[in-house]
């Protein structure tokens, strides 16, 4: 598959940068087993930005567009720059309903391998004492 890039460029926060460092692997080995069309629609000040992942056993294209989906994933940016940095979970976003999730759940789950690790040291409790 091939990989294209967004029609516009909608800022350069960790989730935009996500998208694009995603869009440059073209394979994603963490994906191997998997085939489907994700959309990550990220909810900005009332607008609605689309990313759309097409995945082809692990072949990747990225595309800045609103398509058709099998699985199609919403929420707030903020939220999406959580999950681009690790510091959030995709499906423990889902279930206390900061992610809605639409379609195909597996894709969900299967996307969910190529999010980043926590970074290291992070304290997820930390923010819910009030801490980072």
């Amino acid at each position: 598959m091939t990989t294209s890039t967004a029609r516009k460029t909608p800022g350069n926060g960790p989730a935009v940068r996500f998208f694009g460092e995603l869009a440059q692997r073209g394979h994603e080995p963490l994906l191997a087993g998997v085939s489907g069309r994700v959309r990550f629609d990220v909810m900005d000040k009332g607008a609605s930005d689309s990313w759309l992942v097409r995945v082809d056993r692990g072949d990747l294209a990225v595309a800045h567009d609103a398509g058709p989906a099998d699985c199609t994933i919403r929420g707030q940016r903020a939220l999406f720059d959580e999950l681009a940095s690790g510091r959030t979970n995709a499906m423990a976003a889902v279930l206390r309903g900061a992610l809605v999730c639409s379609g195909d759940i597996e894709l969900l789950i299967a996307m969910q391998r190529v999010f980043p690790d926590p970074p290291r040291g992070w304290d997820p409790t930390a923010t819910a004492r009030g801490g980072r």
